[in-house]
């Protein structure tokens, strides 16, 4: 990463860690520009992601990185607007104490976020969630909620693109899985994007990918085609959108795959359905163009299916640009995280 890094078009800006309970009106850090030395102590996802935007826009960028790892979303969300909430507050008493990090609501947003209120920024992009996946079922709230301060404190509508988390060994069947089911369902809140990266985790007992490089391209993938308009940038996971029942099969649809949906494998792995009874077998499916045709003997009537839903679950199924279909399931039933 660090060969040929000289850019004076691309600028950091790295906020020293710290927190207050009250709000702060200055932070430490300063400008510096990019090269081979300063580019090792920045966020590689943020720097590729710049890098892209510079070389296709052709215009200065500036890069402002106020991230604090382990850290959980309560405390990048203004202390009222979490304690002003009884299911947010609830969930923000479940945090696990950590030496290394702040973990009360709002005392990072006070120090870190804060005092860039008056700079004028394009938008924003967050990679972030381990540390909430105990409370997986208040993430969608919680995080959108956390995205609309950012707006009202800027007074404008920030673009907001986000990184899904990585597989990883959580100790159990579902908690990772459903953080990034909630992470799915966030982007009903509009101006916001995710990116996947479940075909660049590589290793699933490291909480930390290696795989910058693809994450902040991608995230720049959102950022040309949504904030600056580009046109033919491929950016979009396919998603999925509905299910339908024919001739004891299941048929899924997609959003975002009018390319069509790809496997390079001989089998598509990591698909499992069910019937009334709610017991899941692995199951077979072929490609219809861009939907997929998903069944098992098993299951005479299928009711539900699931794709990649697990903690460390990695699929094989791609959509248009090569980029993987994200993770899902098609029912509700209760899934019991720990």
């Amino acid at each position: 990463m660090c060969q040929k890094a000289f850019n004076n078009n691309i600028h950091f800006f790295t906020v020293a860690k710290a927190s207050s309970q009250y709000p702060q009106n200055d932070c430490k850090g300063e400008w510096a520009v990019c090269d081979s030395n300063t580019v090792k102590a920045f966020s590689a996802a943020a720097y590729y992601f710049g890098k892209r935007l510079n070389a296709e826009l052709n215009i200065p960028i500036g890069l402002i990185n106020t991230s604090w790892g382990a850290t959980a979303a309560e405390v990048w969300t203004p202390r009222e607007v979490v304690e002003g909430d009884a299911v947010l507050k609830e969930a923000a008493a479940k945090i696990q104490p950590n030496p290394y990090c702040a973990i009360k609501p709002g005392s990072v947003y006070n120090t870190m976020l804060f005092p860039l209120l008056n700079y004028n920024i394009a938008g924003a992009i967050w990679y972030q969630g381990e540390s909430n996946t105990g409370t997986a079922a208040t993430y969608k709230q919680l995080f959108t909620t956390m995205i609309s301060s950012w707006r009202t404190a800027w007074n404008k509508n920030l673009p907001f693109y986000y990184v899904q988390i990585a597989p990883f060994t959580y100790g159990n069947n579902y908690k990772g899985a459903l953080l990034r089911e909630a992470q799915t369902q966030s982007m009903s809140l509009a101006n916001t994007g995710m990116v996947v990266i479940t075909d660049i985790t590589g290793d699933t007992t490291d909480i930390h990918p290696k795989n910058k490089r693809d994450v902040g391209l991608r995230l720049a993938g959102w950022a040309l085609a949504e904030t600056y308009h580009l046109p033919n940038i491929i950016y979009k996971n396919a998603l999925y959108k509905s299910m339908a029942v024919k001739d004891g099969k299941a048929v899924i649809s997609f959003d975002n795959a009018g390319g069509g949906l790809t496997c390079a494998d001989k089998v598509i792995t990591q698909l499992y359905i069910a019937g009334d009874d709610k017991m899941f077998y692995p199951a077979q499916a072929t490609i219809d163009h861009d939907k997929l045709v998903v069944w098992s003997a098993q299951v005479a009537h299928p009711v539900a299916v699931r794709y990649a839903f697990g903690n460390t679950a990695i699929g094989n199924l791609f959509g248009p640009g090569s980029l993987p279909v994200n993770n899902f399931r098609t029912d509700d039933w209760p899934v019991v995280a720990n």
